[in-house]
């Protein structure tokens, strides 16, 4: 009778303590001991794992919570910084073209040649505008719609080609050393050559237009940036489900701090050179969604002996 009484006030005070616990909303002690192997003791035993069990499932949708309230702080504050980048890359060109067609308004005296010049330089600037736009769109599209982007049988190996024809002419005619385009002038020029060794036959289900913008601008980065001589399109290997490919040039890459933020969004390694050219800043952006967008992944890497090496995969079967 005594040890039965003793029990049952051990038996309440643990109970109490456990209530007060509960109360305070506080996570049970991993050490809690066991209430007596009794009937009321095997009771009060599943009261506190279903007291654990409940803490636990607190903790992890207070965690999740937070997950949330992270990811949306950061997709605020990325959307405001792409939204002041933006508007700082169209003031560019506006004020350019305002600039220069204020000089022709105000000084009638201009000459035609100078005149020229101006509207030249207002031509270059609107092809540039024009094209951040165009860029901007394609990154809008990949971010809020990538589930509505059409896909369809692609031969990836016509791609490759439509994309190493469009900028074959434009390599050949690029000066690579002074980073302008190649006028008559000394035959001692320095310009690139594309070499495809892309086989054909190879099929990807995917978006045509996607998939193009992958090789075109790993192709332009390689032209206007790389001051090499050739760049070469590869497939390195494949299996059922993926291929490999790479696209590298034989200029003088860049350095390894800037390897892992050439993909983000108006990243420049060389600013001032990259706005002459009237490069977005949004190319290798949209290289990267859209490797992603077709099952893959892409990283830049140091070529050997020299230039830069763009490696990445893509899904044969691509858009899902």
């Amino acid at each position: 009778m005594f040890k039965y009484l003793l029990d049952r006030r051990n038996t309440l005070a643990r109970l109490e303590e456990f209530v007060y616990m509960a109360e305070k909303g506080n996570p049970l002690d991993v050490v809690f001991p066991p209430f007596p192997d009794n009937r009321l003791g095997r009771l009060l035993n599943r009261l506190v794992q279903v007291y654990r069990r409940s803490m636990t499932d607190r903790d992890t949708l207070s965690a999740a919570r937070e997950m949330v309230v992270r990811e949306s702080q950061d997709n605020i504050r990325q959307k405001k910084q792409l939204t002041q980048n933006i508007s700082h890359e169209l003031k560019t060109p506006v004020s350019s073209i305002n600039g220069y067609l204020e000089t022709i308004i105000n000084n009638p005296a201009l000459s035609t040649p100078q005149k020229e010049m101006f509207l030249r330089k207002c031509y270059e600037q609107s092809q540039r505008l024009s094209n951040l736009l165009t860029d901007l769109s394609t990154i809008t599209r990949m971010d809020e719609a990538s589930d509505k982007i059409e896909k369809e049988k692609v031969s990836l190996s016509d791609v490759v080609s439509e994309a190493v024809s469009d900028m074959a002419p434009v390599a050949g005619k690029y000066d690579t050393d002074s980073g302008q385009e190649y006028k008559a002038g000394p035959l001692d020029r320095s310009t690139m050559q594309i070499i495809n060794s892309f086989p054909d036959g190879k099929e990807i289900v995917g978006n045509r237009n996607l998939l193009y913008s992958i090789f075109r601008n790993l192709l332009e980065n390689a032209i206007f940036y790389s001051k090499g001589t050739t760049v070469k399109v590869t497939l390195d290997k494949e299996d059922d489900s993926m291929y490999w490919v790479s696209v590298e040039d034989d200029g003088v890459g860049i350095d390894n701090v800037h390897m892992t933020r050439i993909f983000e969004r108006f990243y420049r390694v060389d600013k001032g050179r990259s706005r002459k050219i009237g490069g977005t800043g949004l190319g290798l952006s949209i290289v990267k969604n859209a490797v992603n967008l077709h099952g893959g992944s892409i990283r830049a890497v140091s070529a050997s002996p020299s230039g830069l090496r763009f490696e990445f995969t893509l899904s044969k079967e691509g858009l899902k």
